[in-house]
């Protein structure tokens, strides 16, 4: 746990969440929301192979956008994550990144590197680069794209050097003999933060690890990763990759079927809410597709609302916390 909290950075806010909430349930009190996620569109500009997403035209509303902005900054809001589908693609995703940003909100949003838009107004900025193979790049993501990506990530480089520019590669089995070569192209072309290596979180045959592959992945290649973060100074990369284990690469359908019956310590500090403003516990268990216990909609209820209702479905399960903290 300690080395978790050190990564509150990336994690936004972690380590300050996972202690308010350890307190507040210490006392049986209900944690305030801090962080949320809004899904501002479902389009995206790329079809990269691997990904789950469920796309479609689908764009949210900017009135809903600026209520929501508004109701969560009302209520103390911290973080407000814009991301989609692809957020650089949403017509007015500079001018909501404003917006929050005038109502003294950390804004965080993520890109494929694709379209180049204005971060002024963004806090944090994680891109995703899976591979620094050009062939393999602009296959997995459906069109020609490597060189431009790579400019974007350029001038991304230099619009967040005095805040905080992430780079996301998703680990599969497409890509994770590329792993260290990909660390050696980022820290030698873009002024990144940190390299983040995600673990893919499907199901496909073609993307998803076999038992030898996950072996040959903690034998052959993530030491050589580590040791190259060691070699640059590049400790936050090196304590990210430090703590995976083999189990988070196996095959499942889902990954935290707990948590829809008792939450996690981030989930009760966090929502999600959709294009159309339906609301979930967090944002991993949105990508799983997992709905909350009590479906409620900002477009009929206020945010507070909507996160007191579902957070009090969990009132119950204090109690299994009390040992623990």
């Amino acid at each position: 746990m300690e080395q978790e909290l050190e990564l509150s950075n990336y994690w936004d806010d972690f380590q300050n969440r996972v202690n308010k909430t350890i307190d507040c349930l210490a006392t049986r009190d209900m944690p305030t929301l801090e962080r949320l996620t809004v899904h501002v569109t479902n389009r995206c500009n790329l079809r990269c192979e691997y990904c789950n997403m469920n796309f479609n035209m689908k764009d949210m509303d900017l009135e809903k956008i600026y209520k929501i902005i508004v109701d969560y900054s009302s209520v103390g809001g911290k973080i407000i994550h814009f991301t989609g589908g692809e957020p650089s693609i949403y017509p007015y995703i500079e001018l909501v990144a404003r917006f929050a940003k005038r109502k003294g909100l950390i804004v965080s949003t993520n890109t494929n590197g694709f379209k180049r838009f204005n971060v002024g107004a963004v806090d944090k900025l994680k891109a995703s680069f899976d591979t620094s193979h050009k062939e393999k790049f602009n296959k997995t993501m459906g069109c020609d794209c490597f060189d431009k990506v790579v400019g974007n990530l350029k001038y991304y480089s230099e619009q967040m050097k005095n805040k905080m520019l992430s780079i996301t590669a998703v680990l599969n089995k497409q890509t994770y003999k590329d792993m260290l070569e990909l660390a050696v192209f980022v820290h030698e072309n873009f002024k990144a933060h940190n390299l983040y290596y995600s673990n893919y979180k499907g199901c496909n045959s073609s993307f998803a690890f076999s038992q030898e592959e996950i072996d040959d992945m903690f034998k052959n290649y993530i030491p050589k990763v580590l040791e190259y973060f060691k070699s640059v100074g590049d400790e936050y990369s090196y304590k990210q990759l430090a703590l995976y284990k083999p189990d988070d690469f196996r095959n499942i359908e889902e990954r935290f079927p707990e948590n829809k019956i008792v939450p996690c310590y981030i989930q009760l500090s966090e929502m999600a809410v959709d294009v159309n403003g339906n609301c979930y516990n967090c944002s991993h268990l949105y990508r799983d597709g997992v709905k909350a216990l009590l479906q409620c909609n900002v477009g009929n209820m206020s945010l507070q609302t909507c996160f007191t209702l579902l957070k009090k479905v969990y009132q119950g399960t204090i109690a299994i916390y009390q040992t623990s903290v």
